[in-house]
């Protein structure tokens, strides 16, 4: 599968004699048989009408160059009329809205992807729908659901949302996986330093409960008198010795 804006601005080469012709300007469909019926070009050179090649005359797309036999297969539009009548449809698949049989909205196109061989129509890609899970993201709708191309709408059948594969779920899921991840981690971190706040708080509550005479719980016991500084019981020990008693004489 191919997508379309890829063919935009591709070289066209005629491999019978190996010339580059021109470049894809632009794809013609044709919404009843919901194909690619044939590529505007550009054609190599300044003042050059432009011309087409019918999708049939294709023989290979590359992601470098679009390849057909010979050259004398781009032509005018004149000479093909059936593709002149499709080129001036001007039918785009791209911005149009995609509504269901029902009337349910299910988005915009904002890509279809082309099988390179036959240019068919594969699928749609939709855009800001308003089913769940598309509203920011993107949809992919198979061909097989589409009913009619039209200028204003893409009509699909009844209950096409529920066959609708949605590109960037997986990466939506992700998010929402993270944000629950990081909010989890956030809430274990704040019962942690709620918990440790609150030990913190009970601590200084049971302080201020004490008498204000009253002794830390867990005050230090007051340091042992050095040694040094003891009272010696030795004779000549520096303190003043006890008057003697009067003597007979004395009195």
């Amino acid at each position: 599968m191919k997508a379309s804006r890829k063919f935009l601005s591709l070289p066209v080469i005629s491999l019978r004699e190996g010339q580059h012709v021109g470049s894809v300007k632009h794809l013609v469909l044709d919404p009843a048989a919901k194909t690619v019926a044939a590529l505007v070009i550009d054609p190599k050179g300044f003042f050059k009408d432009q011309k087409i090649i019918p999708y049939s005359k294709v023989v290979s797309i590359g992601d470098d160059a679009l390849t057909i036999d010979k050259g004398n297969q781009v032509e005018k539009a004149t000479n093909l009329p059936e593709l002149l009548d499709l080129l001036k449809e001007k039918t785009e698949i791209i911005g149009t809205k995609i509504v269901t049989e029902s009337g349910k909205t299910l988005g915009v196109a904002d890509e279809y992807y082309i099988d390179a061989k036959s240019g068919k129509i594969a699928s749609i890609e939709i855009s800001g729908g308003k089913i769940e899970g598309l509203l920011n993201g993107k949809a992919c709708l198979k061909a097989e659901q589409i009913l009619t191309i039209g200028h204003d709408v893409i009509v699909v059948a009844k209950m096409s949302e529920e066959s609708l594969i949605i590109s960037d779920k997986g990466f939506s899921d992700s998010v929402r996986n993270l944000l629950h991840s990081t909010s989890k981690m956030a809430g274990d971190t704040s019962h942690i330093l709620g918990g440790y706040f609150r030990k913190d708080s009970k601590k200084e509550r049971s302080a201020s409960d004490l008498p204000p005479d009253a002794e830390p719980v867990n005050a230090a016991a007051p340091p042992a008198p050095d040694p040094a500084e003891r009272p010696s019981s030795s004779p000549d020990a520096s303190f003043p010795e006890p008057p003697a008693a009067p003597s007979a004489k004395d009195v």
